[in-house]
């Protein structure tokens, strides 16, 4: 039975957490794929099956949403596990540095938001002391760990060689634009590329090592969740920056100019503009989506599950010309956007060979895009402050389909408590009369007794997959982002404690989880 066949015939219940914000025992102020594996094994002992960690791609200095990338492949180095990296193990230069950062690193782990760009140039500077170590033992006798390195680079070719080339560049031209690099190097000119890879080889595959180091540790990671009966659920962001590794290196995809965004709305009066290149869409399909595939390809490699992004903008992207203030959609014509949207999902469950694909179908969307998601099986989303029947009433969660994902909120939204301590009374009557079945004035203050009633409904609908935010199991106003804002607050949650100690802290709420699985046939 395929991964899909399992979820999509059982009841699960899962739990959405950024990887950076999974604290451990031993972390550097950022969750990483040893605390990957002690969150796998502690939500296993609580009846989770799925674990949601979000995108993982690298992104720049200062930038901490893993939707704004510097590509579509690579991982954040931040994410590794240097404890667990041998090459560091066996260099003294390595060890000592580490042993210097001890006070720094004690103090990042205290901290209550996650310090990116310390930690990530921090895990850098001992990586490139381990990889020394790693050139001096293992290239000149190509022992058999060189020699994996090698074909890790070759299997990953297709992207990985453009990556380390950009990411190089990048670190070589001071994280200047690539639109602002010297016209060889900007073009992609094979004859520059290759003298700059030519002069700075060595530069240039450490890149290519650290994407190795952390491709091992996260399937070591998932390989160990999937031991403990969890599945790992990744993302696959819409759009990359302009300024990343594939628009560099493979234009050909991108309307370079064109930018995607959305229409304007009740909330936008003009739209909203993302700052994302748009797909040359036609391009791609003539091109039998090879981009898209190697995506989804790799994200099958590494995780169980995957979510696509902007769902919508696969049957049709709304994007703005340049100096266009307005923008439109690049298809027009429903039977037009509906041929787009399934050739690409026909596409993704080719390449997803049994792995479990949900859409993000959030926002305005066509009945066509959920008609065919329930007809592939692909979950798409219910979340529960947004589902309406005709007449304004809340959606009752028995009636959802089965081939959905019920949820009680999103890293773009408040957590369940902040919606309901924020909510318009007259809103909060009519939502607890589905809940409870209780006529109110809408004065229902937030308790346990209240979450117990969200999430038990949410937990019980007929959708094969519930997923609730670490935040809604204990109860806190904590937001992983809000849309729409820049600040220090978006994408830095952190856990207040470890997998230890959330078992002693939040023993009440633990109990509570467990006990809404057992009644929802979800354990």
């Amino acid at each position: 039975m395929t991964i899909q066949e399992q979820l999509l015939s059982s009841r699960s219940c899962g739990i959405l957490l950024p990887l950076s914000a999974m604290k451990s025992d031993t972390d550097w102020g950022v969750g990483d794929f040893s605390s990957l594996e002690q969150w796998a094994r502690f939500l296993a002992t609580q009846g989770i099956k799925i674990l949601q960690i979000l995108p993982l791609q690298e992104t720049a200095p200062g930038v901490t949403c893993p939707y704004s990338a510097l590509s579509a492949f690579a991982t954040d180095p931040v994410y590794v596990d240097i404890d667990s990296v041998e090459d560091i193990h066996h260099s003294p230069d390595a060890q000592h540095y580490v042993v210097q950062l001890a006070a720094q690193i004690s103090a990042w782990r205290q901290s209550s938001r996650v310090p990116f760009d310390e930690v990530k140039q921090a895990k850098l500077k001992a990586l490139w002391l381990g990889y020394q170590t790693f050139l001096q033992r293992e290239q000149s006798a190509r022992t058999p760990r060189y020699l994996a390195f090698e074909a890790y680079q070759s299997a990953q070719s297709a992207w990985l060689r453009g990556y380390s080339l950009f990411r190089a560049l990048k670190d070589f031209y001071h994280w200047q634009t690539w639109l602002e690099w010297p016209e060889g190097l900007r073009h992609f000119d094979k004859t520059a590329v290759d003298a700059f890879e030519a002069q700075n080889r060595e530069y240039v595959q450490f890149f290519a090592y650290v994407q190795w180091i952390l491709d091992g540790q996260l399937r070591r990671a998932k390989s160990f969740a999937t031991g403990q009966g969890i599945f790992i659920f990744g993302d696959i962001p819409f759009g990359t920056n302009l300024d990343s590794a594939e628009v560099w290196a493979e234009r050909e995809n991108y309307r370079l100019g064109f930018e995607i965004g959305a229409p304007a709305d009740q909330f936008s009066e003009g739209g909203q503009k993302w700052g994302l290149p748009a797909y040359d869409w036609v391009y791609q399909h003539q091109h039998n989506l090879e981009l898209w595939r190697r995506k989804i390809r790799r994200a099958t490699e590494l995780y169980d599950i995957f979510r696509l992004d902007h769902l919508v903008g696969f049957f049709r992207t709304y994007i703005f010309a340049p100096e266009d203030p307005i923008g439109a959609f690049d298809v027009e014509g429903e039977q037009n956007q509906i041929d787009r949207g399934y050739a690409f999902l026909r596409m993704v469950l080719d390449e997803a060979r049994g792995k479990l694909a949900v859409g993000e179908d959030l926002g305005v969307i066509p009945n066509y895009v959920r008609r065919m998601l329930v007809d592939l099986k692909i979950p798409g989303y219910k979340v529960l402050r947004w589902e309406r029947e005709d007449n304004g009433y809340y959606r009752e969660p028995r009636y959802y389909p089965v081939v959905s994902l019920a949820t009680t909120s999103t890293h773009d939204t408040e957590t369940v408590r902040g919606w309901w301590e924020t909510m318009d009374q007259r809103e909060r009557a009519n939502i607890w009369e589905m809940i409870s079945a209780q006529r109110t004035d809408g004065n229902v203050p937030w308790s346990e007794d209240v979450q117990r009633a969200i999430l038990q409904r949410v937990s019980g609908s007929s959708s094969a997959i519930a997923m609730f935010s670490w935040q809604d199991v204990i109860g806190t106003t904590d937001r992983i982002n809000t849309p729409g804002t820049v600040g220090d607050e978006n994408w830095t949650y952190r856990t207040a404690y470890s997998p230890r100690e959330a078992t002693q802290i939040y023993v009440k709420q633990l109990a509570m989880l467990r006990e809404l699985l057992t009644q929802t046939n979800r354990k």
